[in-house]
Protein backbone atom coordinates (compact mmCIF):
# COMPACT_ATOMS: atom_id res chain seq x y z
CA UNK A 1 0.00 0.00 0.00
CA UNK A 2 1.43 3.42 -0.88
CA UNK A 3 2.75 5.57 2.07
CA UNK A 4 1.91 9.16 2.95
CA UNK A 5 4.01 9.55 5.47
CA UNK A 6 4.77 13.73 4.84
CA UNK A 7 0.91 14.30 5.44
CA UNK A 8 0.32 11.94 8.43
CA UNK A 9 1.21 15.43 10.68
CA UNK A 10 -1.76 17.15 8.76
CA UNK A 11 -5.03 15.92 9.67
CA UNK A 12 -7.13 18.41 7.82
CA UNK A 13 -5.18 18.09 4.71
CA UNK A 14 -5.12 14.49 5.12
CA UNK A 15 -8.62 14.16 5.25
CA UNK A 16 -8.60 16.51 2.48
CA UNK A 17 -6.69 13.91 0.23
CA UNK A 18 -8.48 10.89 1.10
CA UNK A 19 -11.87 12.54 0.04
CA UNK A 20 -10.04 13.30 -3.18
CA UNK A 21 -8.76 9.99 -3.26
CA UNK A 22 -12.32 8.37 -2.87
CA UNK A 23 -13.97 10.32 -5.46
CA UNK A 24 -10.98 9.29 -8.11
CA UNK A 25 -11.81 5.87 -7.04
CA UNK A 26 -15.30 5.86 -7.15
CA UNK A 27 -14.58 6.68 -10.60
CA UNK A 28 -12.09 4.85 -11.59
CA UNK A 29 -14.49 1.63 -10.34
CA UNK A 30 -16.84 2.74 -13.13
CA UNK A 31 -16.55 -0.08 -15.58
CA UNK A 32 -16.59 1.88 -18.56
CA UNK A 33 -15.74 0.29 -22.37
CA UNK A 34 -13.95 2.10 -24.73
CA UNK A 35 -14.85 1.27 -28.36
CA UNK A 36 -15.00 2.35 -32.25
CA UNK A 37 -18.45 2.27 -34.36
CA UNK A 38 -16.54 3.27 -37.54
CA UNK A 39 -15.48 6.56 -39.43
CA UNK A 40 -18.76 8.53 -39.76
CA UNK A 41 -21.16 9.57 -37.20
CA UNK A 42 -24.77 7.40 -36.73
CA UNK A 43 -26.83 9.26 -38.58
CA UNK A 44 -30.05 8.47 -36.19
CA UNK A 45 -31.59 7.36 -33.11
CA UNK A 46 -35.03 6.99 -34.94
CA UNK A 47 -36.26 3.46 -34.92
CA UNK A 48 -38.63 4.54 -38.14
CA UNK A 49 -36.07 5.97 -39.47
CA UNK A 50 -33.00 3.94 -38.94
CA UNK A 51 -31.22 1.60 -42.00
CA UNK A 52 -27.48 1.21 -41.00
CA UNK A 53 -25.75 -0.68 -38.81
CA UNK A 54 -24.04 1.94 -36.55
CA UNK A 55 -27.82 2.94 -35.69
CA UNK A 56 -29.32 -0.16 -34.93
CA UNK A 57 -26.33 -0.67 -32.56
CA UNK A 58 -27.43 1.63 -30.36
CA UNK A 59 -31.18 0.84 -30.64
CA UNK A 60 -30.48 -2.73 -29.47
CA UNK A 61 -29.29 -1.50 -26.49
CA UNK A 62 -31.40 1.31 -25.62
CA UNK A 63 -35.00 -0.38 -27.09
CA UNK A 64 -36.21 -3.31 -27.23
CA UNK A 65 -38.91 -5.53 -28.97
CA UNK A 66 -41.46 -8.10 -28.49
CA UNK A 67 -38.26 -10.28 -29.40
CA UNK A 68 -34.76 -9.88 -30.25
CA UNK A 69 -32.18 -12.11 -31.81
CA UNK A 70 -29.27 -13.14 -29.54
CA UNK A 71 -25.67 -13.62 -30.06
CA UNK A 72 -26.11 -17.17 -32.07
CA UNK A 73 -28.95 -15.88 -34.27
CA UNK A 74 -31.48 -17.33 -32.27
CA UNK A 75 -34.90 -15.52 -31.58
CA UNK A 76 -35.41 -15.01 -27.84
CA UNK A 77 -37.94 -13.11 -25.66
CA UNK A 78 -37.61 -9.52 -25.42
CA UNK A 79 -40.31 -7.13 -23.66
CA UNK A 80 -43.03 -9.93 -24.13
CA UNK A 81 -42.75 -12.97 -21.81
CA UNK A 82 -44.39 -14.92 -24.19
CA UNK A 83 -46.84 -15.34 -27.16
CA UNK A 84 -49.18 -17.43 -28.51
CA UNK A 85 -50.10 -18.28 -32.44
CA UNK A 86 -53.36 -18.86 -33.83
CA UNK A 87 -53.85 -20.17 -37.59
CA UNK A 88 -56.88 -18.30 -38.95
CA UNK A 89 -59.80 -19.51 -41.22
CA UNK A 90 -58.80 -16.28 -43.59
CA UNK A 91 -55.12 -17.54 -44.15
CA UNK A 92 -54.07 -15.19 -41.72
CA UNK A 93 -52.47 -15.72 -38.52
CA UNK A 94 -52.69 -13.80 -34.75
CA UNK A 95 -49.85 -13.58 -32.49
CA UNK A 96 -50.49 -12.68 -28.85
CA UNK A 97 -47.96 -11.05 -27.20
CA UNK A 98 -47.98 -10.60 -23.22
CA UNK A 99 -45.72 -8.37 -22.52
CA UNK A 100 -43.57 -7.46 -19.08
CA UNK A 101 -45.33 -5.03 -16.25
CA UNK A 102 -44.06 -1.73 -15.37
CA UNK A 103 -40.94 -1.42 -17.28
CA UNK A 104 -40.56 2.58 -17.17
CA UNK A 105 -39.17 5.21 -19.92
CA UNK A 106 -36.12 6.78 -18.55
CA UNK A 107 -33.73 9.63 -19.69
CA UNK A 108 -30.03 10.43 -18.87
CA UNK A 109 -30.03 13.91 -16.70
CA UNK A 110 -26.44 15.13 -17.23
CA UNK A 111 -27.44 17.92 -13.98
CA UNK A 112 -27.85 14.83 -11.56
CA UNK A 113 -25.39 12.65 -13.54
CA UNK A 114 -27.89 9.68 -13.44
CA UNK A 115 -30.44 7.73 -15.67
CA UNK A 116 -34.20 8.64 -14.49
CA UNK A 117 -37.78 7.48 -14.61
CA UNK A 118 -39.88 9.52 -17.25
CA UNK A 119 -42.85 11.12 -15.59
CA UNK A 120 -45.97 12.44 -16.81
CA UNK A 121 -48.24 15.27 -16.57
CA UNK A 122 -49.69 14.11 -13.17
CA UNK A 123 -46.55 12.83 -12.01
CA UNK A 124 -46.45 9.05 -12.56
CA UNK A 125 -44.07 7.13 -14.02
CA UNK A 126 -44.33 7.14 -17.39
CA UNK A 127 -43.96 2.62 -18.17
CA UNK A 128 -43.87 1.05 -21.95
CA UNK A 129 -47.19 -0.57 -22.75
CA UNK A 130 -48.70 -2.26 -25.69
CA UNK A 131 -49.81 1.27 -27.23
CA UNK A 132 -46.56 2.02 -27.55
CA UNK A 133 -46.04 -0.85 -29.46
CA UNK A 134 -49.12 0.20 -32.05
CA UNK A 135 -48.02 3.74 -32.07
CA UNK A 136 -44.42 2.61 -32.85
CA UNK A 137 -45.72 0.36 -35.69
CA UNK A 138 -48.11 2.55 -37.23
CA UNK A 139 -45.52 5.27 -37.07
CA UNK A 140 -43.07 3.30 -38.67
CA UNK A 141 -45.35 1.72 -41.47
CA UNK A 142 -47.15 5.82 -42.08
CA UNK A 143 -45.99 6.92 -46.07
CA UNK A 144 -45.89 10.46 -43.84
CA UNK A 145 -42.51 8.87 -41.95
CA UNK A 146 -40.75 7.94 -44.95
CA UNK A 147 -38.57 5.36 -42.99
CA UNK A 148 -36.78 2.80 -45.74
CA UNK A 149 -37.54 -0.39 -43.56
CA UNK A 150 -41.34 0.73 -43.62
CA UNK A 151 -41.64 -2.41 -46.25
CA UNK A 152 -40.46 -4.45 -44.27
CA UNK A 153 -42.52 -4.12 -41.21
CA UNK A 154 -45.93 -3.21 -43.21
CA UNK A 155 -45.70 -6.53 -45.11
CA UNK A 156 -45.34 -8.41 -42.42
CA UNK A 157 -48.70 -7.03 -40.40
CA UNK A 158 -52.05 -7.01 -42.17
CA UNK A 159 -53.32 -4.28 -43.99
CA UNK A 160 -49.67 -2.98 -43.93
CA UNK A 161 -48.38 -2.94 -47.36
CA UNK A 162 -52.31 -0.65 -48.22
CA UNK A 163 -51.13 1.56 -45.18
CA UNK A 164 -47.60 2.27 -46.55
CA UNK A 165 -48.45 2.71 -50.36
CA UNK A 166 -51.08 5.73 -48.95
CA UNK A 167 -54.05 2.98 -50.62
CA UNK A 168 -55.45 2.04 -47.06
CA UNK A 169 -55.55 3.55 -43.54
CA UNK A 170 -53.47 3.44 -40.95
CA UNK A 171 -57.03 2.21 -39.15
CA UNK A 172 -56.55 -1.00 -40.71
CA UNK A 173 -53.27 -2.08 -40.04
CA UNK A 174 -53.69 -5.36 -37.98
CA UNK A 175 -51.91 -4.55 -34.60
CA UNK A 176 -53.67 -3.62 -31.32
CA UNK A 177 -53.06 -3.18 -27.69
CA UNK A 178 -55.84 -5.26 -26.16
CA UNK A 179 -54.86 -4.00 -23.05
CA UNK A 180 -51.25 -2.28 -21.77
CA UNK A 181 -49.75 -5.58 -21.32
CA UNK A 182 -50.97 -7.33 -24.54
CA UNK A 183 -50.46 -6.30 -28.27
CA UNK A 184 -52.16 -8.66 -31.10
CA UNK A 185 -50.53 -8.59 -34.17
CA UNK A 186 -52.38 -9.90 -37.36
CA UNK A 187 -50.39 -11.29 -40.03
CA UNK A 188 -51.46 -12.10 -43.86
CA UNK A 189 -49.55 -15.42 -43.21
CA UNK A 190 -47.67 -17.88 -41.24
CA UNK A 191 -44.47 -17.89 -41.84
CA UNK A 192 -41.65 -19.35 -39.64
CA UNK A 193 -39.34 -16.24 -39.28
CA UNK A 194 -42.58 -13.96 -38.08
CA UNK A 195 -41.78 -13.78 -34.75
CA UNK A 196 -38.00 -12.25 -35.54
CA UNK A 197 -39.17 -9.81 -37.99
CA UNK A 198 -42.00 -8.66 -34.94
CA UNK A 199 -38.82 -7.62 -32.95
CA UNK A 200 -36.66 -5.79 -35.44
CA UNK A 201 -35.69 -2.47 -34.42
CA UNK A 202 -38.50 -0.18 -36.90
CA UNK A 203 -41.00 -2.53 -34.56
CA UNK A 204 -39.94 -1.09 -31.27
CA UNK A 205 -42.71 1.00 -29.06
CA UNK A 206 -41.91 4.86 -29.92
CA UNK A 207 -42.87 7.47 -27.39
CA UNK A 208 -45.36 9.56 -28.90
CA UNK A 209 -45.56 12.56 -26.60
CA UNK A 210 -41.44 12.86 -26.94
CA UNK A 211 -42.13 13.21 -31.04
CA UNK A 212 -45.20 15.23 -30.75
CA UNK A 213 -43.65 17.64 -28.70
CA UNK A 214 -39.78 17.58 -30.34
CA UNK A 215 -40.81 16.35 -34.17
CA UNK A 216 -37.17 15.19 -35.78
CA UNK A 217 -35.38 16.42 -32.71
CA UNK A 218 -36.66 14.28 -30.96
CA UNK A 219 -33.61 12.04 -30.87
CA UNK A 220 -31.16 14.79 -29.19
CA UNK A 221 -29.48 13.91 -25.97
CA UNK A 222 -31.71 16.46 -24.18
CA UNK A 223 -35.28 14.71 -25.52
CA UNK A 224 -34.03 11.32 -26.18
CA UNK A 225 -36.33 8.89 -23.85
CA UNK A 226 -35.73 4.66 -24.25
CA UNK A 227 -36.27 1.84 -21.79
CA UNK A 228 -33.54 -1.13 -22.51
CA UNK A 229 -30.61 -2.03 -20.66
CA UNK A 230 -28.50 0.84 -21.60
CA UNK A 231 -29.84 5.24 -22.26
CA UNK A 232 -28.30 7.24 -24.43
CA UNK A 233 -25.96 9.71 -22.51
CA UNK A 234 -24.06 11.84 -24.53
CA UNK A 235 -23.55 12.56 -28.27
CA UNK A 236 -21.30 15.11 -29.48
CA UNK A 237 -21.83 14.71 -33.14
CA UNK A 238 -19.43 13.27 -35.13
CA UNK A 239 -16.55 12.53 -32.21
CA UNK A 240 -18.74 9.88 -29.83
CA UNK A 241 -21.64 8.02 -28.47
CA UNK A 242 -21.96 7.23 -25.05
CA UNK A 243 -24.75 5.01 -23.67
CA UNK A 244 -25.05 4.05 -19.99
CA UNK A 245 -26.40 1.55 -18.00
CA UNK A 246 -30.46 1.45 -17.30
CA UNK A 247 -30.52 1.40 -13.31
CA UNK A 248 -34.71 0.61 -13.97
CA UNK A 249 -34.16 -2.21 -16.63
CA UNK A 250 -35.57 -5.18 -14.65
CA UNK A 251 -32.95 -7.86 -16.69
CA UNK A 252 -34.36 -11.06 -18.07
CA UNK A 253 -32.42 -14.34 -18.49
CA UNK A 254 -32.19 -13.39 -22.21
CA UNK A 255 -31.26 -9.41 -21.86
CA UNK A 256 -29.76 -9.64 -18.22
CA UNK A 257 -29.02 -5.96 -16.39
CA UNK A 258 -26.00 -4.48 -17.61
CA UNK A 259 -22.50 -5.22 -15.84
CA UNK A 260 -21.53 -2.06 -17.69
CA UNK A 261 -21.86 1.41 -17.07
CA UNK A 262 -20.87 2.36 -20.01
CA UNK A 263 -20.21 1.90 -23.53
CA UNK A 264 -18.28 4.97 -25.54
CA UNK A 265 -18.18 4.15 -29.21
CA UNK A 266 -15.44 6.80 -30.64
CA UNK A 267 -16.18 7.97 -34.52
CA UNK A 268 -13.07 6.87 -35.77
CA UNK A 269 -11.50 5.23 -38.63
CA UNK A 270 -9.33 2.10 -38.35
CA UNK A 271 -6.15 3.71 -38.84
CA UNK A 272 -6.38 5.58 -35.65
CA UNK A 273 -8.46 3.13 -33.77
CA UNK A 274 -5.48 0.44 -34.11
CA UNK A 275 -3.54 2.91 -32.63
CA UNK A 276 -5.43 3.62 -29.99
CA UNK A 277 -6.16 0.29 -29.17
CA UNK A 278 -2.43 -0.21 -29.22
CA UNK A 279 -1.68 3.18 -26.60
CA UNK A 280 -4.24 1.70 -24.12
CA UNK A 281 -7.30 4.15 -24.91
CA UNK A 282 -9.45 1.59 -26.32
CA UNK A 283 -10.66 -1.61 -25.11
CA UNK A 284 -11.91 -3.56 -28.36
CA UNK A 285 -12.12 -2.72 -31.78
CA UNK A 286 -13.86 -4.06 -34.47
CA UNK A 287 -12.33 -2.21 -37.39
CA UNK A 288 -8.84 -3.55 -37.38
CA UNK A 289 -7.38 -1.87 -40.93
CA UNK A 290 -6.60 -4.75 -43.48
CA UNK A 291 -3.06 -3.74 -44.23
CA UNK A 292 -2.34 -4.51 -40.57
CA UNK A 293 -3.68 -7.98 -39.95
CA UNK A 294 -0.45 -9.90 -40.61
CA UNK A 295 1.66 -7.96 -38.14
CA UNK A 296 -1.38 -8.43 -35.47
CA UNK A 297 -1.37 -11.98 -36.37
CA UNK A 298 2.54 -12.34 -36.14
CA UNK A 299 2.72 -10.30 -32.60
CA UNK A 300 2.96 -12.20 -29.88
CA UNK A 301 0.67 -10.09 -27.67
CA UNK A 302 -1.77 -8.90 -30.20
CA UNK A 303 -2.28 -12.16 -31.72
CA UNK A 304 -3.79 -12.93 -28.30
CA UNK A 305 -5.88 -10.49 -28.08
CA UNK A 306 -7.44 -10.72 -31.93
CA UNK A 307 -10.28 -12.90 -32.84
CA UNK A 308 -11.29 -13.99 -36.23
CA UNK A 309 -14.72 -15.24 -37.06
CA UNK A 310 -17.74 -15.57 -39.58
CA UNK A 311 -20.50 -12.62 -40.06
CA UNK A 312 -23.38 -12.82 -41.32
CA UNK A 313 -23.05 -10.01 -44.18
CA UNK A 314 -22.18 -10.04 -47.65
CA UNK A 315 -19.78 -7.93 -49.49
CA UNK A 316 -20.93 -6.85 -53.13
CA UNK A 317 -20.85 -4.16 -56.03
CA UNK A 318 -24.07 -2.74 -56.67
CA UNK A 319 -25.10 -1.75 -60.46
CA UNK A 320 -27.65 1.00 -61.16
CA UNK A 321 -29.00 -0.81 -63.82
CA UNK A 322 -30.83 2.46 -65.17
CA UNK A 323 -27.52 4.79 -65.74
CA UNK A 324 -25.69 3.95 -68.54
CA UNK A 325 -23.67 2.16 -69.31
CA UNK A 326 -24.75 0.28 -66.59
CA UNK A 327 -28.17 -0.65 -68.14
CA UNK A 328 -26.24 -3.14 -70.53
CA UNK A 329 -26.43 -6.39 -69.05
CA UNK A 330 -23.23 -7.85 -71.01
CA UNK A 331 -21.18 -4.99 -69.31
CA UNK A 332 -22.70 -5.67 -66.15
CA UNK A 333 -21.83 -9.52 -66.33
CA UNK A 334 -18.15 -8.48 -67.80
CA UNK A 335 -17.53 -6.79 -64.57
CA UNK A 336 -18.69 -9.36 -62.91
CA UNK A 337 -16.88 -12.33 -64.21
CA UNK A 338 -13.45 -10.03 -64.03
CA UNK A 339 -13.17 -9.84 -60.12
CA UNK A 340 -10.79 -11.97 -58.76
CA UNK A 341 -12.76 -12.79 -55.54
CA UNK A 342 -9.95 -15.17 -53.97
CA UNK A 343 -7.76 -12.89 -54.97
CA UNK A 344 -9.34 -9.83 -53.01
CA UNK A 345 -9.55 -12.22 -49.86
CA UNK A 346 -6.18 -13.53 -49.89
CA UNK A 347 -4.28 -10.36 -50.75
CA UNK A 348 -6.51 -7.61 -50.23
CA UNK A 349 -8.78 -8.12 -47.10
CA UNK A 350 -6.70 -11.05 -45.49
CA UNK A 351 -8.96 -11.55 -42.64
CA UNK A 352 -11.08 -14.72 -43.05
CA UNK A 353 -13.56 -13.43 -45.94
CA UNK A 354 -15.04 -16.08 -48.11
CA UNK A 355 -15.55 -15.28 -51.76
CA UNK A 356 -19.50 -15.41 -52.58
CA UNK A 357 -20.89 -16.36 -55.89
CA UNK A 358 -24.16 -16.06 -54.38
CA UNK A 359 -25.53 -12.58 -52.34
CA UNK A 360 -27.53 -14.84 -49.67
CA UNK A 361 -24.82 -15.43 -46.57
CA UNK A 362 -24.47 -18.82 -46.10
CA UNK A 363 -25.02 -18.71 -42.37
CA UNK A 364 -28.98 -17.96 -43.24
CA UNK A 365 -31.52 -20.86 -42.77
CA UNK A 366 -32.42 -21.89 -45.99
CA UNK A 367 -29.64 -20.60 -47.69
CA UNK A 368 -28.69 -22.21 -51.02
CA UNK A 369 -25.14 -23.44 -50.59
CA UNK A 370 -22.52 -22.25 -53.12
CA UNK A 371 -21.17 -26.16 -53.53
CA UNK A 372 -24.67 -27.61 -53.85
CA UNK A 373 -25.27 -25.59 -56.81
CA UNK A 374 -22.14 -25.29 -59.15
CA UNK A 375 -22.40 -23.19 -62.02
CA UNK A 376 -25.84 -20.59 -60.76
CA UNK A 377 -23.76 -18.22 -58.79
CA UNK A 378 -21.18 -16.13 -60.55
CA UNK A 379 -17.28 -16.26 -59.94
CA UNK A 380 -14.22 -15.40 -61.60
CA UNK A 381 -14.30 -16.45 -65.01
CA UNK A 382 -11.93 -14.26 -67.61
CA UNK A 383 -12.94 -16.10 -70.53
CA UNK A 384 -16.89 -15.24 -70.20
CA UNK A 385 -15.62 -11.87 -69.01
CA UNK A 386 -14.33 -11.39 -72.32
CA UNK A 387 -17.35 -12.58 -74.13
CA UNK A 388 -19.66 -10.45 -72.10
CA UNK A 389 -17.53 -7.43 -72.99
CA UNK A 390 -17.17 -7.98 -76.70
CA UNK A 391 -21.35 -8.67 -76.80
CA UNK A 392 -21.73 -5.28 -74.53
CA UNK A 393 -19.50 -3.19 -77.16
CA UNK A 394 -21.73 -4.96 -80.18
CA UNK A 395 -24.71 -3.13 -78.15
CA UNK A 396 -23.11 -0.17 -77.52
CA UNK A 397 -21.97 0.00 -80.72
CA UNK A 398 -18.61 0.70 -79.21
CA UNK A 399 -14.98 -0.92 -81.07
CA UNK A 400 -13.31 -0.62 -78.16
CA UNK A 401 -13.84 -0.39 -74.20
CA UNK A 402 -11.75 2.67 -73.75
CA UNK A 403 -14.94 4.33 -75.76
CA UNK A 404 -17.38 3.78 -72.85
CA UNK A 405 -18.34 6.74 -71.39
CA UNK A 406 -17.25 7.74 -67.79
CA UNK A 407 -17.84 4.95 -64.82
CA UNK A 408 -17.78 6.02 -61.32
CA UNK A 409 -17.28 3.92 -58.70
CA UNK A 410 -18.55 4.99 -55.19
CA UNK A 411 -17.90 4.10 -52.16
CA UNK A 412 -18.17 5.11 -48.06
CA UNK A 413 -15.40 6.62 -46.87
CA UNK A 414 -12.83 3.51 -45.41
CA UNK A 415 -8.87 2.46 -46.32
CA UNK A 416 -10.98 -0.97 -46.04
CA UNK A 417 -13.49 -0.34 -49.04
CA UNK A 418 -10.28 2.07 -50.64
CA UNK A 419 -8.07 -1.17 -50.33
CA UNK A 420 -10.57 -3.51 -51.89
CA UNK A 421 -11.94 -1.06 -54.79
CA UNK A 422 -8.81 -0.35 -55.94
CA UNK A 423 -7.99 -3.73 -56.28
CA UNK A 424 -11.43 -4.13 -58.50
CA UNK A 425 -10.39 -1.25 -60.47
CA UNK A 426 -7.21 -2.84 -61.54
CA UNK A 427 -8.65 -6.09 -62.18
CA UNK A 428 -11.07 -4.54 -64.58
CA UNK A 429 -8.48 -2.47 -66.20
CA UNK A 430 -6.06 -5.41 -66.37
CA UNK A 431 -8.82 -7.68 -67.58
CA UNK A 432 -11.03 -5.57 -70.05
CA UNK A 433 -9.48 -2.04 -70.33
CA UNK A 434 -12.28 -0.75 -68.61
CA UNK A 435 -11.02 2.47 -66.43
CA UNK A 436 -13.37 3.47 -63.71
CA UNK A 437 -13.37 6.18 -61.20
CA UNK A 438 -13.19 5.99 -57.76
CA UNK A 439 -15.25 8.34 -55.19
CA UNK A 440 -16.00 7.96 -51.69
CA UNK A 441 -18.37 10.07 -49.29
CA UNK A 442 -19.23 10.18 -45.89
CA UNK A 443 -21.56 7.29 -44.57
CA UNK A 444 -24.99 9.36 -44.21
CA UNK A 445 -24.26 11.09 -47.42
CA UNK A 446 -23.09 7.34 -49.72
CA UNK A 447 -26.47 6.11 -48.61
CA UNK A 448 -28.49 8.76 -49.92
CA UNK A 449 -26.28 9.52 -52.86
CA UNK A 450 -25.38 6.17 -53.99
CA UNK A 451 -28.57 5.42 -56.56
CA UNK A 452 -27.39 7.87 -58.44
CA UNK A 453 -23.58 6.36 -59.40
CA UNK A 454 -23.37 3.98 -61.95
CA UNK A 455 -21.24 1.74 -59.70
CA UNK A 456 -21.43 1.49 -55.60
CA UNK A 457 -20.01 -0.58 -52.86
CA UNK A 458 -22.40 -2.31 -50.56
CA UNK A 459 -22.63 -4.73 -47.60
CA UNK A 460 -26.01 -6.52 -46.48
CA UNK A 461 -26.00 -7.91 -42.44
CA UNK A 462 -28.95 -10.12 -41.42
CA UNK A 463 -31.73 -8.50 -39.73
CA UNK A 464 -33.10 -11.83 -38.94
CA UNK A 465 -31.69 -15.14 -39.78
CA UNK A 466 -33.40 -16.16 -42.76
CA UNK A 467 -32.95 -16.44 -46.89
CA UNK A 468 -35.76 -14.36 -47.21
CA UNK A 469 -33.95 -11.18 -45.16
CA UNK A 470 -31.37 -11.06 -48.25
CA UNK A 471 -33.30 -11.89 -51.37
CA UNK A 472 -36.84 -10.69 -50.65
CA UNK A 473 -36.02 -7.55 -48.16
CA UNK A 474 -33.04 -6.34 -50.38
CA UNK A 475 -34.15 -7.08 -54.13
CA UNK A 476 -38.14 -7.79 -54.09
CA UNK A 477 -39.23 -4.67 -56.21
CA UNK A 478 -41.03 -3.24 -52.73
CA UNK A 479 -37.98 -2.96 -51.17
CA UNK A 480 -36.76 0.14 -51.01
CA UNK A 481 -33.58 -1.12 -49.87
CA UNK A 482 -32.95 -2.20 -53.83
CA UNK A 483 -30.86 1.16 -55.00
CA UNK A 484 -30.00 -1.02 -57.86
CA UNK A 485 -33.32 0.39 -59.79
CA UNK A 486 -33.95 -3.82 -60.92
CA UNK A 487 -36.97 -5.88 -60.35
CA UNK A 488 -38.20 -9.00 -62.17
CA UNK A 489 -41.25 -10.37 -61.47
CA UNK A 490 -40.30 -13.65 -62.34
CA UNK A 491 -37.24 -12.92 -58.96
CA UNK A 492 -40.36 -11.90 -57.04
CA UNK A 493 -42.52 -14.82 -57.89
CA UNK A 494 -39.66 -17.14 -57.17
CA UNK A 495 -39.14 -15.50 -52.97
CA UNK A 496 -42.61 -14.50 -52.58
CA UNK A 497 -42.98 -18.77 -53.13
CA UNK A 498 -40.25 -19.54 -51.28
CA UNK A 499 -41.47 -17.67 -48.04
CA UNK A 500 -44.66 -19.44 -48.26
CA UNK A 501 -42.76 -23.05 -48.71
CA UNK A 502 -42.86 -24.91 -46.15
CA UNK A 503 -40.51 -27.42 -47.06
CA UNK A 504 -36.71 -26.51 -46.26
CA UNK A 505 -34.83 -28.11 -48.89
CA UNK A 506 -37.66 -26.73 -51.59
CA UNK A 507 -37.10 -23.67 -50.48
CA UNK A 508 -32.76 -23.94 -51.04
CA UNK A 509 -34.03 -24.73 -54.76
CA UNK A 510 -36.18 -21.86 -54.70
CA UNK A 511 -33.73 -19.36 -53.68
CA UNK A 512 -31.14 -20.71 -55.58
CA UNK A 513 -33.33 -19.71 -59.13
CA UNK A 514 -33.93 -16.41 -57.56
CA UNK A 515 -29.82 -16.44 -57.07
CA UNK A 516 -29.47 -16.86 -60.61
CA UNK A 517 -31.16 -14.18 -61.87
CA UNK A 518 -30.03 -11.64 -59.60
CA UNK A 519 -26.11 -12.71 -59.79
CA UNK A 520 -25.60 -14.18 -63.29
CA UNK A 521 -28.55 -13.67 -65.66
CA UNK A 522 -29.34 -10.42 -64.71
CA UNK A 523 -26.43 -9.27 -62.78
CA UNK A 524 -27.83 -6.57 -61.03
CA UNK A 525 -24.81 -6.95 -58.37
CA UNK A 526 -21.53 -8.59 -57.84
CA UNK A 527 -21.10 -10.61 -54.81
CA UNK A 528 -17.27 -10.09 -53.41
CA UNK A 529 -17.08 -12.12 -50.23
CA UNK A 530 -18.91 -13.10 -47.33
CA UNK A 531 -17.72 -11.25 -44.23
CA UNK A 532 -15.15 -11.86 -41.29
CA UNK A 533 -15.21 -10.66 -37.88
CA UNK A 534 -11.58 -9.07 -36.95
CA UNK A 535 -11.27 -7.74 -33.49
CA UNK A 536 -8.84 -6.96 -30.85
CA UNK A 537 -10.06 -7.05 -27.54
CA UNK A 538 -7.83 -6.58 -24.14
CA UNK A 539 -7.93 -9.48 -22.57
CA UNK A 540 -9.46 -7.59 -19.22
CA UNK A 541 -12.91 -7.68 -21.22
CA UNK A 542 -15.12 -10.44 -20.77
CA UNK A 543 -17.51 -10.70 -24.07
CA UNK A 544 -19.65 -12.69 -26.50
CA UNK A 545 -19.27 -12.56 -29.89
CA UNK A 546 -22.49 -12.14 -31.70
CA UNK A 547 -22.33 -13.79 -35.14
CA UNK A 548 -24.85 -10.87 -36.90
CA UNK A 549 -23.51 -7.11 -37.10
CA UNK A 550 -24.75 -6.01 -33.74
CA UNK A 551 -23.17 -7.14 -30.29
CA UNK A 552 -25.44 -7.81 -27.04
CA UNK A 553 -22.92 -5.20 -24.78
CA UNK A 554 -25.30 -6.25 -22.10
CA UNK A 555 -23.40 -9.32 -21.72
CA UNK A 556 -19.97 -8.00 -21.59
CA UNK A 557 -18.02 -7.13 -18.71
CA UNK A 558 -14.63 -5.66 -17.24
CA UNK A 559 -12.43 -7.10 -14.65
CA UNK A 560 -9.39 -5.31 -14.45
Amino acid sequence: MRKFQRLLALVLVTALVLAVIGGVSAQDDKKVLRTDIGPSDVPTLDPAIATDSSSIQILEMTYIGVTFIDEASQVQPGLATDWTVTANDDGTTTYVFNLIHDVPWVKYNPESGAVEQVMDESGAVRVVTAHDFVYGWKRTIDPATAGDYAYLLAGAVAGGEAANSGEGSLDDVGVRAIDDYTLEVIAPNNWSFNPARFGLWMARPQPQWVIEEFAEFWIEPANFVSFGPFALKEWPRGESITIIKNPYWPGTDALPVPALDEVVFYVIDETVALARYEAGELDRTDTVAIAEIPRIQADPVLSQEFNLGNLECTYYAGFSVGIPPMDNVHLRRALSYAIDRQDIVENVTQGGQRPAEFFTNTGMNAAPLQEDYPGVGIGYDPDKAQEELALALADLGLADASELPPITVLYNTSSAHQAVYEAIQAMWADELGVQVELTNQEFATYLDQRPTFPIWRAGWCSDYPDAHNFLFDVFHSSSTNNDTGWSSEAFDALVEQAAAEPDLQARRDLYAQAESLLVSEEAAIAPIYFYASNELTKPYVERTFASGNQERFENWDINN
